[in-house]
């Protein structure tokens, strides 16, 4: 069965924000400076800490609440039409570099985007890209913000974002939001990258690394959490009312790793501390009240950052002081990785893994599917990978080394139209959701 997490959350919170800012005007407006007050963040924590006795357990979401952000491209719109599946019934909105016409969309694609709920954007990179960056990776920072913008605050309670070759698994994303109270700002994942100087000096980027700094959920308790028990390996994670530096620095154990005053957390450019753009992340309501729209635009405009998913973690927290909070489940189970799971262990990938020594444990979307094959046919899947199927929040197909991807030829009712290389790709994104739902269903597992 489904273990599912117990979270609990104080509504009194949300009046003491209140007092600190306008939530009413900031929501007319998308204008709240609150990150910018230390004060008002320790305040806030303060407050929680003194209120725990008076919480609600009343969170649960729908598709209605969700809004989907994806950064895209004009040549890789094949891949958006190919998330159609996984996507159904929940509101995306679409960052692209130039408007969407009839010239630069896919055969038919056009005809179908208000059945699928999709709505367009533009955002053009003017800079000139520095070593780290990819074509896109401005405008794969900023899309969750644009999406919020055009799509207005009172649209969505959570944000889902992720690249065009991301897969949500949106039932378990639901399951896992359930009970968290979307007016606390989170930035949530369990992929995050972090730096760390192997036995010879050499510094080693890995994601996911449980030893990256990172808060638990507001009020979170679940059997294993509740018996105090950390997992080896694993960094000490603090509740997080919301995960500010304070929060982590200031926690038992924590005190002094990261300098006597915090000093190496304080996240900046070029460190490799940052959720994973391909994993994808899920952000709250309560996240995007703290931010203007002209503090955005502003901020990504001032000058060279480093990589799109390291840039947006940066922003967030330069704006509002807000870092990762981990969803908590996975934190205490080594087998459950929530965010883009894999069973081949580390891996290097292209030029862009080869030169910075960068390892990923993830991306293995075929090892995800095969699993969720063998599960629903009965099949050798044992109760640790059956739990990490309950738990699967997304995969990153990472469409780029995707061409040795095995495509069903018996399963017609998989449709491509765009280049032949995004093949094998479309077809991970509508295998995957095909085969979860599948799992879902033979699991009796809710379907939204």
């Amino acid at each position: 069965m489904r273990l599912r997490q117990t979270l609990s959350h104080n509504l009194g919170l949300v009046l003491l924000l209140v007092s600190v800012v306008d939530f009413g005007s900031v929501s007319a407006s998308w204008g709240g400076d609150w990150g910018k007050s230390q004060e008002s963040q320790l305040a806030f924590e303060d407050f929680h800490s003194k209120n725990r006795s008076n919480r609600s357990e009343a969170f649960k979401y729908t598709k209605d609440d969700l809004l989907i952000a994806i950064p895209g491209q004009t040549e890789r719109l094949s891949l958006v039409e190919a998330s159609r599946p996984w996507r159904r019934g929940v509101n995306t909105f679409v960052a692209l570099e130039k408007p969407l016409t009839e010239d630069s969309a896919p055969k038919g694609f056009l005809s179908k985007t208000a059945e699928h709920k999709e709505h367009f954007g533009t955002y053009q990179d003017p800079r000139s890209k520095n070593e780290w960056e990819k074509a896109g990776d401005l405008r794969a920072s900023i899309a969750p913000f644009l999406a919020a913008k055009e799509m207005g605050l009172d649209s969505f309670k959570w944000v889902l974002y992720g690249d065009d070759d991301t897969v949500f698994f949106v039932d378990g994303a639901l399951d896992m939001l359930e009970n968290l109270d979307y007016n606390m700002p989170y930035l949530l994942s369990d992929d995050v990258w972090f730096v760390e100087d192997n036995a010879q000096g050499k510094q080693i980027n890995t994601h996911p690394n449980r030893r990256a700094p990172r808060c638990l959920p507001c009020g979170y308790h679940d059997e294993i959490a509740d018996t105090g028990y950390i997992p080896w390996g694993s960094f000490k994670a603090p509740e997080g009312c919301p995960c500010t530096y304070e929060t982590i620095c200031k926690a038992p154990g924590n005190e002094g790793y990261f300098g006597a005053n915090c000093e190496w957390l304080k996240v900046h450019p070029g460190l490799w501390y940052f959720i994973h753009g391909g994993a994808g992340a899920i952000m709250s309501l309560g996240l995007f009240r703290l931010i203007s729209w002209d503090r955005v635009d502003g901020y990504f405009m001032r000058g060279s950052f480093a990589s799109g998913d390291s840039m947006l973690t940066v922003a967030i927290y330069e704006m509002t002081g807000i870092l990762p909070t981990d969803p908590g489940y996975g934190y205490y189970r080594d087998h459950v990785q929530m965010f883009d799971p894999g069973w081949k262990g580390y891996q290097t990938k292209g030029p862009e893994d080869w030169n910075f020594d960068v390892f990923d444990k993830g991306n293995d979307p075929e090892g995800v599917l095969q699993r969720l094959q063998t599960a629903v046919h009965g099949g050798d899947c044992n109760s640790e990978c059956d739990d990490q199927l309950q738990h699967l929040v997304s995969v990153h197909i990472r469409s780029r080394y995707s061409q040795d991807y095995v495509v069903n030829v018996n399963d017609t009712d998989f449709r491509h139209v765009g280049p032949e290389h995004h093949r094998p790709a479309s077809y991970m994104h509508f295998a995957l959701d095909k085969w979860y739902m599948k799992f879902r269903k033979a699991r009796g597992l809710a379907a939204y």
